[in-house]
């Protein structure tokens, strides 16, 4: 397809199970010798970030990197059902969005981006795939058990502000997150994650942003700061862009997007 505004949307992976991209290109005359892959939230938190990393990654672009933002399989525009959708093919999909650019672009080095699980997913690919150049974690999902409670408890929240729904028929190994289904299989490999057990180097270089002070913000850092990675943490004064609003807008923290391409413009001079 031809690209608009230098945005060029495409299809990649398996001929049998294609996964959408959205290249875009970099300005001409600031060409880096990097390129940057969007890992993506799940369900809701992939609805209410989608403006966001648009910006972030027109942003990277008018920086000089080539960015590639993509859906997983079974999300958004790829192919697939959600039943089919999973951690482990998901990681699957990473990989095939950084051959990808790598292909595009005929450069070595890639920085990947993860805002939420997509984060939670990098850093898991990262270390399986021998680890990354460089790695933006944006208000990553560090624990996965306490990350499926906060989607369950949102869940109910919901449900208690809001009419009794129609009573419909539930599919069979599945509940429902703000419209989104989750099957048991996924939610089974969501309470498996746990960055803080990660036992190898998922980049050379690591900013982990964090949108609010929790207590446990450095807990990740100083873990990764073991595994002999440059870690460097960003606490932001910044909404949680993740969530949805009261009017329904979509937020752009322009503090996160300017820490982001400051820091990889930097890495990657």
């Amino acid at each position: 397809m031809s690209p608009h505004n230098g945005i060029t949307p495409f299809y990649f992976g398996l001929p049998d199970k294609p996964l959408f991209g959205c290249y875009h290109k970099p300005r001409a005359g600031r060409d880096r010798q990097c390129a940057a892959v969007i890992c993506q939230p799940m369900g809701h938190e992939y609805i209410n970030c989608h403006r966001a990393l648009r910006h972030l990654a027109s942003r990277l672009a008018d920086a000089g990197f080539p960015v590639l933002r993509f859906d997983y399989y079974g999300c958004g525009d790829s192919a697939g059902e959600p039943a089919d959708g999973g951690i482990a093919r998901w990681m699957k999909d990473i990989s095939a969005a950084i051959s990808e650019i790598k292909t595009w672009t005929s450069l070595s080095d890639v920085c990947v981006i993860g805002v939420r699980l997509g984060a939670a997913l990098a850093t898991l690919t990262a270390v399986q795939n021998g680890g990354f150049e460089s790695l933006v974690l944006w208000d990553p999902v560090v624990e996965g058990r306490g990350y499926l409670q906060e989607l369950l408890s949102l869940q109910k929240e919901m449900l208690r502000f809001r009419p009794k729904p129609i009573r419909r028929k539930c599919l069979s190994g599945f509940i429902e997150v703000l419209g989104f289904p989750l099957s048991n299989d996924l939610c089974s490999e969501l309470e498996k994650i746990n960055l803080l057990q990660i036992s190898k180097k998922p980049a050379r270089n690591v900013l982990i942003i964090r949108s609010c002070q929790s207590g446990d913000e450095g807990a990740l850092e100083g873990h990764l700061n073991q595994s002999e990675a440059s870690t460097t943490g960003d606490l932001l004064d910044i909404p949680k862009v993740w969530l949805p609003t009261v009017d329904g807008s979509l937020l752009v923290p322009n503090k996160a997007l300017q820490s982001v391409v400051s820091w990889v413009s930097r890495i990657h001079a």
